[in-house]
């Protein structure tokens, strides 16, 4: 059921896209809006309690619906969990911006290219005098961690026992630690939404470093999930966005530092060999690349859970 869920989902979501101000996509906005207005005093004990209640009612809610329907109604059941991977899940909730970006600098129109790029990004990242090269770099790092959190972090979600559920569990937290960190809740409730988000997607984050290494070039991306992880913020970054790009080979993040002539001689000394770049520069025929990474990535997950589902079947015999 989960394998002929997830694939049903895709092609839906590929026949019909689910946009980002669908009414599912609003509902779950304004949930994650209201929460700390209601529950966030700004002491920790009430960050948990909105920790709590953002989560459990909705995951909880998902997960009965769909154990009453797995023994009951199991072609329902089936409905289900493609109605909840459809909205949850999908390249088409990213994927606009990236083709917008992709189309302008085919065209070579760099100034639009820029500014679908500061649409998406937002006030945070300043695109007025962005060369070619930082466009496409900053198009494919935000690409890269979209991709995570719309498709292969809702993925490996769904495909725990609690099916459904998880999927809402992963994508309210998503979206509250996005939207909460900008001020909308007190520290201590952004701080929790941070490490809960960092627990919930440690697994996920790996698997889907993992494949895109295999499908990509798999000695380059191996060499940034090793040494390039001071190049990004968080842990997770470094390890999806240093791993794609080094799949890819090209060089995503800002520059590694030059290593000043002490630093050479002790690690000279001490027989470390130096960090050091990789691949070429972002170009923009490298977005089609970007494109074809992720879905070569899907098919590979695809297969995978195509055979654990054969050999489910088959086990008993």
């Amino acid at each position: 059921m989960t394998f002929f869920s997830v694939l049903f989902a895709l092609f839906a979501e590929q026949y019909r896209p689910v946009g980002r101000d669908h009414w599912i996509g609003r509902v779950f906005r304004q949930w994650v809006f209201v929460i700390p207005n209601y529950c966030d005093t700004g002491e920790p004990t009430s960050a948990k309690i909105s920790l709590f209640v953002l989560l459990f009612p909705p995951v909880f809610f998902v997960f009965l619906v769909h154990l009453w329907l797995i023994y009951h109604y199991p072609l329902f059941a089936l409905g289900w969990n493609i109605v909840i991977v459809y909205f949850c899940m999908g390249f088409r909730q990213f994927s606009h911006p990236f083709t917008l970006i992709q189309e302008a600098l085919r065209e070579r129109q760099l100034d639009t290219a820029r500014q679908e790029l500061a649409n998406w990004a937002g006030p945070s990242l300043v695109t007025e005098n962005m060369s070619e090269t930082e466009v496409v770099r900053h198009t494919l790092e935000r690409a890269i961690l979209a991709v995570h959190k719309h498709v292969f972090g809702v993925f490996f979600w769904f495909l725990l026992p609690i099916g459904p559920a998880g999927v809402i569990l992963y994508r309210l937290t998503i979206l509250a630690e996005e939207h909460w960190r900008f001020g909308s809740a007190s520290p201590a409730l952004i701080a929790l939404i941070k490490s809960f988000r960092e627990v919930i997607d440690w697994l996920p984050t790996r698997l889907t470093a993992t494949g895109f290494t295999i499908v990509g070039n798999f000695e380059q991306a191996a060499y940034a999930w090793r040494f390039h992880q001071k190049k990004w913020v968080t842990q997770s970054e470094a390890i999806l966005i240093g791993t794609g790009g080094g799949a890819l080979g090209v060089q995503l993040g800002e520059p590694l530092p030059e290593v000043d002539s002490a630093e050479a001689i002790r690690m000279a000394e001490q027989g470390e060999q130096p960090v050091h770049e990789f691949g070429m520069l972002p170009l923009a025929a490298h977005l089609d690349a970007g494109a074809s990474l992720v879905w070569r990535a899907v098919v590979l997950w695809m297969i995978l859970l195509a055979m654990l589902t054969i050999a489910v079947w088959i086990g008993p015999i």
